[in-house]
């Protein structure tokens, strides 16, 4: 910033008072022009929150008054003076903020200089303070030969006329960046602000919006909504192929002892199956109600026609050489199977792990494992086919992620709004879901996908969805997917 554009920091016709007490945190100081006597109110000057100046010859305090009263010996004679000319002076307190040097009129972290009994306090310019805020922050940015430096508006200091302030975008956004804050004191809008300077500026913004608040509120957004959607909304879901198998867990809660390993082995079953179908050097026989899949690196395997595993009378060491031939699909941490088909499949390795009069081969049925798993069976039936869980089980609505992909290449669409108000609470598919998402984005940064082309994700009521885990004793799930792009400063 050109120092000619700069105003004087110190304005002698805004002389407020002079110190008369210093302290380490703070001055006091008389505040002559601060009464409120009897039609003198619309003039009074100094009081509770303005900011302050303290000239101190090489350097300018930066201060804000906290507290202004009438001396206690002053205090009877006030309200015999009140209704005429007022001979009593108020005292204030200041808390000492920052110095601003007068060489190079920046500021400058932490009280500096400190100031002396005499030193004149002025009422803060706020052009000057704004500039002294801006050329401190804008010092050391990297900008091209006679260009301006991107600036992301913020908004205006309360309390004082005309101190606009704006921050480089990598002061703001390069690393962890937080909006906090009572109800009720402005951060949505904070947020709104934010994301529509990202836009102005060129850049691209996703917003996660658990309540729907949002909705309607950011112009020119694509706005993607799961469960329902309204007019003006694209119906979306989650595909549950990218879902971590953590997450489903969280999600299905089996018991430990003898649910949690079977739908563990059904999951490693599908998996075969998936890798079997996707190997083009095997074409699969038919052999009666059964396809047969053969490999002389392993052997066979038999798969059944809904693309299950019936595991009885199969051979247990050609299937273990097929899962460790697949070992790199085997080893997948998403839920890369059908899902649909993991309660037929957790009926299907309810059996014995051998047979009696054959060890070399998987046994029959199980009915104490069966028993067992039947309460996991019955809820994961329920859960995968109500529509409270569709947004990840079901087929309605696009696929949210190549709706991203889709933002991310679209260069005049610069802001998308993800709306999760209508996703049920129940089974936590809230926070599983957002989680998810941000595992997805993770992985895409991981990638190096947006390496040339950023994008800043704004997550609303980011409390419920970091520093938490879902889930129960046996199937825990850390709510880590943002607080790791925060971390990784990705």
């Amino acid at each position: 910033m050109a120092t000619d554009d700069r105003s004087a920091l110190i304005d002698g016709e805004k002389r407020l008072g002079t110190v008369t007490k210093v302290s380490a945190s703070g001055i006091e100081l008389n505040l002559p022009q601060a009464l409120a006597a009897a039609g003198r109110r619309g003039i009074a000057r100094g009081t509770v929150g303005d900011f302050v100046f303290i000239d101190c010859d090489q350097a300018v305090i930066l201060g804000r008054v906290v507290e202004v009263h009438i001396p206690d010996r002053n205090r009877p004679a006030l309200e015999r003076q009140i209704e005429r000319e007022p001979s009593v002076e108020p005292v204030g307190r200041v808390q000492l903020l920052a110095t601003i040097r007068k060489t190079t009129q920046t500021v400058v972290r932490g009280v500096l200089v400190s100031p002396r009994v005499g030193d004149g306090v002025f009422e803060a310019n706020g052009p000057a303070l704004s500039s002294s805020i801006q050329a401190a922050l804008f010092g050391g940015v990297d900008v091209q030969d006679g260009a301006q430096p991107i600036a992301v508006s913020l908004g205006r200091i309360s309390g004082i006329d005309d101190a606009e302030i704006a921050l480089p975008p990598e002061k703001l956004f390069c690393r962890h960046c937080g909006i906090f804050g009572a109800t009720g004191g402005g951060k949505s809008w904070t947020l709104a602000k934010l994301v529509s300077e990202v836009a102005r500026l060129g850049g691209k913004a996703i917003v996660f919006d658990p309540t729907g608040e949002f909705s309607g509120k950011l112009p020119g957004a694509v706005e993607y909504v799961f469960t329902r959607a309204e007019a003006g909304q694209t119906l979306v879901r989650f595909p549950s192929e990218r879902m971590t198998e953590l997450s489903l867990f969280a999600l299905l809660r089996p018991t430990g002892q003898s649910q949690g390993p079977t739908m563990r082995e059904a999951i490693r079953s599908l998996r075969l199956v998936r890798a079997l179908r996707n190997d083009a050097a095997i074409v699969p026989e038919q052999t009666g109600q059964r396809q047969r899949f053969f490999k002389e690196a392993f052997g066979t395997v038999l798969v059944e026609q809904d693309f299950t595993v019936q595991k009885t009378g199969q051979s247990i060491s050609e299937y273990n050489r097929a899962t460790a031939h697949y070992s790199t699909a085997m080893a997948s941490e998403l839920c890369d199977f059908d899902v649909a088909l993991l309660t037929d499949q957790i009926v299907n390795e309810c059996i014995w792990p051998s047979d009696n009069r054959n060890p070399g081969v998987f046994g029959g049925k199980a009915d104490t494992t069966l028993n067992y798993c039947n309460t996991l069976i019955v809820r994961m039936r329920g859960m995968l086919a109500s529509a409270e869980l569709g947004c990840l089980f079901g087929n309605e609505g696009e696929d949210i992620c190549i709706l991203l992909d889709g933002f991310l290449n679209a260069p005049q669409q610069r802001v998308c709004l993800i709306s999760f108000k209508n996703v049920s609470f129940n089974h936590n598919a809230r926070e599983l879901l957002l989680n998810t998402i941000g595992e997805y984005l993770l992985g895409l940064a991981r990638a190096d996908r947006f390496r040339t082309q950023p994008v800043i994700c704004f997550l609303d009521e980011a409390h419920q969805f970091m520093g938490r885990s879902v889930g129960d004793e046996f199937n825990s799930v850390s709510l880590d997917a943002f607080g790791l792009i925060a971390k990784e400063g990705r």
